[in-house]
């Protein structure tokens, strides 16, 4: 009777261990002068077998935005009745923040107002900028390359293409060094200079020591006779001019 009773015990620990899927060992045990095997040893799996991998993203965790890029600036050119014309080089695209801001050298501000745009020009209105000087175009509230991120556009351009009304009259040598210029109509000055070539190109030595509403009066160093200059004035203008731009004359002296 006890001997049934462990085979079946035995029979069950086995039926048992296939279900669950535990290894099973044997050990001896001795019933009635026969020795049976009816111990079990389950192996436990390792537990990191079983744990899924970590995830590594803390929670709420974003992507830092990304620095949008400014759009390129194409030509910049000037007119007598000052506009700024800024060409670019893509289509772009304005937020309500559109504002345009002109700066000289020296970091002062000129006045102006943007009067035209569209997706690939803009024109901007400026009074009293000299032609040949360098200026610098500040403008806010254009949308950066491939991003809703507004950016501003800088841009140096020197001021040409601005003709003035302003004419010279006569041309006469003063003395060894001097060269009186005569104005056909009264003429206004911001911030005057003056080139001076000669016949090769090179600059000489110059500068103005006088300048009126109906004359400016130049002085140049080493002046000789026979030899031709040409004189050119920046920051001139008639009176209902917008922006000074320049004249020029050329002489020859005899």
């Amino acid at each position: 009777m006890r001997k049934n009773y462990v085979k079946g015990l035995v029979a069950g620990v086995l039926a048992a261990s296939m279900v669950i899927g535990i290894p099973v060992s044997a050990a001896a045990y001795e019933v009635e002068g026969e020795q049976v095997e009816v111990s079990v040893e389950a192996k436990a799996k390792k537990a990191e077998d079983t744990k899924k991998p970590q995830d590594t993203k803390k929670p709420n965790e974003t992507k830092k935005p990304v620095k949008a890029k400014a759009q390129e600036v194409g030509k910049v050119t000037c007119t007598s009745s000052g506009k700024v014309n800024i060409s670019f080089k893509q289509k772009v695209t304005y937020t309500d923040a559109l504002k345009a801001v002109i700066t000289d050298e020296n970091g002062k501000e000129i006045p102006c107002k943007i009067t035209k745009k569209n997706k690939s020009l803009l024109t901007v209105t400026v009074s009293g900028l000299v032609k040949g000087e360098k200026y610098t175009l500040s403008i806010e509230g254009i949308l950066g390359k491939d991003s809703e991120q507004a950016v501003v556009v800088k841009k140096v351009f020197t001021a040409k293409g601005m003709k003035t009304q302003s004419k010279v009259g006569q041309a006469s040598v003063s003395g060894k060094n001097f060269v009186i210029l005569k104005m056909k109509s009264a003429a206004y000055y911001k911030d005057a200079t003056v080139e001076v070539k000669n016949a090769s190109g090179s600059v000489c030595e110059a500068k103005i020591v006088k300048k009126a509403k109906g004359n400016i009066k130049v002085q140049i160093t080493g002046m000789k006779k026979g030899e031709t200059y040409t004189i050119t004035i920046n920051g001139i203008k008639t009176k209902k001019e917008k922006n000074y731009g320049s004249i020029t004359k050329t002489i020859t002296v005899k």
